[in-house]
């Protein structure tokens, strides 16, 4: 019995350097000279709807949540959860939405480090402001966001850095390997390319974001636009305008669509329509003609959606006589669905 409490002990201590830390005794760190907060506390975290990911990073987040929700199984074998986690990919895939999801679904408080108030000019002073804030979550359950990562873990073979960002490489290396499983920590950067390569051995898991494909971005849609004014089909044409994009990219234009609506008075769909307007008449004339034929089943006028998709009346018209086939709803496969235990 003895031999085993002393096993999980060693599995849970929150360092290596420091296995029996006081969590009571915990306070938040703040900069010595601004006394700003050096983190962005949020509990509990609120999320509006679930991220839409691809099965392969559903996958591996909902591998996560089921390795806490069997802690105790894991502990058993002398094994930890997973402690680190390390998320690349383009800017606006997801990444942060993804771990506010994981703060969510654990019932954790999640910490963002505060880059703005982290960074200083003076020499040594970055070094000691991280290591406060890395000292701080190892004392708290919590799942700790290390966002736009590489402004502090870039390369120490970067001649142009001085060496106070080469020695906060060194302080991360070191606390990646001594962070509890207690809590998680998340890192998340849209560069890659500027990690130390050393960075990218000490995650437990590393999890690559993509631009999202025409089918998830079609679910994004759906879940963004009133489906009672904005048809599947319609769905199906935007998203394959916007093939390339990002979530957020695409969230954006959705969001000057409304606004347009709203002080002109008109229906969302007809705003939006109007907005993507000089895209369609730039798209191919394939894309033009799969939209003409959605629109016409919208029963929108021949004038209508000549002026949206640049088409001359009398295309649209012999088009009328032998319609485009306009492509079903995408299969649902490579939409991933976040499950957990």
């Amino acid at each position: 019995m003895a031999a085993s409490r002393v096993s999980e002990l060693l599995v849970t201590s929150p360092s290596a350097a420091a296995p029996f830390r006081d969590a009571g005794s915990a306070t938040v760190p703040v900069d010595a000279d601004s006394r700003m907060s050096l983190v962005r506390h949020e509990y509990p975290v609120q999320l509006e709807g679930e991220p839409i990911l691809a099965s392969s990073v559903a996958d591996r987040l909902g591998q996560i949540l089921l390795e806490r929700a069997r802690a105790s199984e894991l502990l058993a074998e002398g094994i930890a959860p997973t402690r680190s986690l390390l998320l690349v990919g383009p800017p606006g895939v997801g990444k942060t939405f993804s771990a506010r999801w994981v703060a969510h679904h654990l019932n954790l408080p999640l910490l963002t480090l505060d880059l703005a108030t982290v960074i200083s000019s003076y020499l040594g002073k970055t070094g000691s402001n991280l290591r406060a804030v890395l000292d701080y979550a190892k004392t708290v359950d919590c799942v700790l966001l290390l966002d736009e990562f590489d402004a502090i873990a870039k390369r120490r073979d970067d001649d142009a850095d001085i060496g106070e960002l080469k020695r906060l490489v060194n302080v991360l290396l070191q606390e990646i390997d001594d962070w509890p499983p207690s809590g998680l920590l998340v890192a998340a950067t849209n560069h890659g390319e500027l990690l130390d390569r050393a960075v990218w051995r000490r995650f437990d898991e590393v999890v690559l974001f993509d631009l999202p494909s025409v089918e998830l971005l079609q679910k994004s849609l759906r879940q963004q636009l009133d489906s009672s004014s904005v048809s599947n089909e319609l769905t199906y044409i935007l998203a394959q305008l916007w093939a390339g994009r990002s979530f957020s990219e695409v969230a954006t234009t959705i969001q000057r669509a409304r606004r347009s609506a709203a002080v002109h008075n008109v229906p969302p769909a007809e705003a939006l329509l109007d907005l993507v307007s000089d895209e369609l008449k730039r798209s191919s004339p394939k894309m033009k003609k799969a939209a003409a034929e959605v629109l016409r089943c919208a029963t929108l006028s021949e004038r209508r959606i000549s002026a949206i998709t640049g088409l001359a009346r009398d295309t649209l018209r012999k088009q009328k006589e032998q319609p485009t086939a306009v492509s079903d709803d995408p299969p649902s496969s490579e939409v991933g669905q976040v499950t957990h235990g």
